[in-house]
């Protein structure tokens, strides 16, 4: 009964403290201002947990076929590149100003989570990192073709990005699609 005790107001110490931090204002929450060692673990785990959890028994389609390809192509090309860049490319003002810096799918270092797992994230985005979620806006298909370009895009070269941006204006323009 003592030892429970004496947790109970460790538990109320620690709960009283973190809500007069909060109160306090005294945590910067700018963006140039880099996260506490110990509040940047806690959020990258609980990312990265979540997102292990929550991806589990998503089905990872067998095939890949160039049309899944170009799907996936244009709209990472419209919506991720601004972000998340391209081989040769350099990082956007938006993304360099991004805290939690996004990821840069156009390096070969860049350590990309697995396909379920970009799946999850592209369909579900990622609360206060500036991921939006796409599942409302995209079909399934859609979703795929953007994971599985990501997945290649650090082995491309930037002419061969560019010709696939030019090849999708040029499309674009005379109304032809992929």
């Amino acid at each position: 009964m003592k030892l429970f005790l004496v947790l109970l107001v460790i538990i109320c110490l620690f709960v009283a403290g973190a809500m007069g931090l909060v109160w306090s204002g005294v945590y910067n929450i700018a963006a140039n201002d880099p996260h506490w060692k110990i509040t940047e673990w806690v959020l990258e785990e609980t990312r990265e947990r979540s997102i292990m959890v929550h991806s589990k028994g998503i089905e990872v389609p067998s095939q890949t076929d160039q049309r899944l390809l170009d799907i996936g192509f244009e709209h990472y090309n419209a919506m991720c590149l601004l972000c998340h860049n391209a081989p040769g490319y350099t990082r956007t003002e938006i993304s360099r100003g991004l805290y939690p810096s996004p990821p840069d799918f156009g390096k070969i270092e860049t350590e990309l989570p697995g396909e379920a797992q970009l799946f999850w994230i592209a369909r579900n985005g990622i609360k206060m990192t500036g991921m939006p979620a796409f599942g409302s806006t995209h079909s399934e298909e859609e979703l795929w073709g953007i994971v599985h370009f990501v997945r290649g895009l650090s082995k491309l070269k930037r002419d061969e990005y560019d010709a696939m941006v030019k090849t999708v204006t040029t499309h674009k323009g005379t109304g032809h699609h992929h």
